[in-house]
């Protein structure tokens, strides 16, 4: 019994060690191949709040505020702090902010609502090319090149932040 509970721990402190060694350097290393997942996945963040909702859609009701056409987020992002707490896994707090408030995001009636207004992802960020312009222990810079959906390219510089232990996008809009 007492060789079990030897191996058993012995394990657990493998995994320990072993995952704790992982998630040390990659949070220390931004790599091309990582930046572009993250680029990826930021920009799917910003959609998803763009269009107020992140698995399925709803029905958004619409209104008017102070001359502009609002629609309500969808339940999983009705209040700011969900919003922003799903934001900050890809963005730094400083860019969601400034986000929120340039596409105009209001809380009316207890509820988060934002301007209305189409758009969709046209790039296909998973393809991009990257180029490393630009690198600090704590913030790196990339251009990338991505591809459109219509088979063109753009080129955007995105700059992330280490925050904590991962890197994360400081502009809102840069992965659109």
């Amino acid at each position: 019994m007492k060789k079990f509970a030897v191996i058993i721990l012995s394990f657990i402190l493998f995994c320990t060690i072993s995952t704790g060694v992982s998630a040390h350097s990659s949070a220390q290393n931004l790599s091309n191949t990582n930046a572009i997942k993250i680029a990826n996945n930021a920009s799917t963040h910003f959609w998803n709040a763009l269009h107020g909702y992140k698995n399925t859609s709803c029905t958004q009701k619409t209104f008017n505020y102070k001359g502009k056409q609002y629609s309500y987020l969808c339940k999983e992002f009705n209040t700011k702090d969900k919003l922003v707490t799903y934001l900050s896994e890809k963005f730094t707090n400083n860019s969601i902010q400034k986000g929120l408030n340039k596409y105009n995001y209001i809380t009316y009636n207890g509820k988060l609502a934002r301007a209305v207004g189409d758009g969709s992802s046209m790039l296909t960020w998973s393809k991009a090319k990257v180029k490393l312009v630009y690198q600090r222990p704590n913030v790196r810079s990339y251009t990338f090149t991505v591809p459109t959906v219509e088979g063109d390219s753009v080129k955007r510089t995105v700059t992330f932040y280490k925050s904590g232990s991962k890197w994360k996008v400081n502009q809102f809009d840069a992965v659109q």
